[in-house]
């Protein structure tokens, strides 16, 4: 009789084949996928003292702190310690990296990656959203690939007519603004609490008319 073990090594070497790329392609538990188009993904990560997230690759990306935390990160032979209270932003560039909650908080952020695809061609001028509006819209980060802004529309209140570059809006709270384009036209755009979506470049005004403040974080893309 012959033996039967012969193709125990290759079933073995795809079982492992298999079990590495799955382990490539899985999300470490610590992150969730909240939104993704072809422009760019966005995380949510929450990392508990004393958890660490595996070396892992990442593009150039900008961090929006939920919390207040401390942070060790590794990269290229080095190590760098964050401390970020809530509301900070800042940016990371693409490489291979992990992190480490070294410090006695939880540590919970939003991560936005941006992908390689191009944006569109934007179609129009105008002011910026935050010299147009200064008393409800706050810049946060600037730099060569995005702007973040902090906005806060009370009741009654609105954002005069201005140029938005193509952006990921995070609503902090539910509520709804009337939006109004160039030519007049008003539509009505709601948020849930903890919700993203995309919008395109454009010219566009916003108004909250109804008895909640609305408060988004928004991420425009330069490029």
């Amino acid at each position: 009789m012959k033996p039967l073990s012969v193709s125990v090594a290759p079933v073995a070497l795809s079982v492992l084949l298999f079990s590495v790329s799955l382990a490539q392609t899985t999300l470490p538990r610590q992150e969730k996928l909240v939104f993704e188009n072809q422009f760019v993904k966005a995380y949510e990560v929450t990392i508990k003292p004393g958890e660490s997230l595996p070396p892992h690759e990442s593009g150039n990306r900008i961090i929006y702190s939920l919390t207040k935390y401390t942070l060790r990160y590794k990269w290229d032979g080095r190590t760098s310690e964050e401390k970020r209270k809530a509301g900070d932003v800042h940016f990371h560039p693409a490489g291979r990296h992990n992190e480490e909650n070294g410090g006695t908080n939880t540590a919970k952020f939003i991560l936005v990656e941006r992908l390689e695809t191009p944006l569109p061609p934007a179609e129009g001028t105008g002011i910026d959203m935050a010299k147009a509006n200064p008393h409800n819209t706050t810049v946060l980060f600037d730099r060569d690939m995005a702007k973040v802004f902090d906005v806060t529309l009370y009741p009654k209140d609105a954002i005069s007519m201005h140029f938005g570059l193509d952006r990921l809006i995070y609503s902090v709270n539910a509520g709804t603004l009337s939006v109004t384009s160039p030519d007049g036209k008003k539509t009505n755009m709601s948020f849930k609490a903890g919700g993203y979506q995309w919008e395109p470049a454009g010219l566009h005004a916003a108004e909250n008319g109804g008895k909640n403040a609305v408060k988004l974080v928004v991420f425009s893309f330069k490029k």
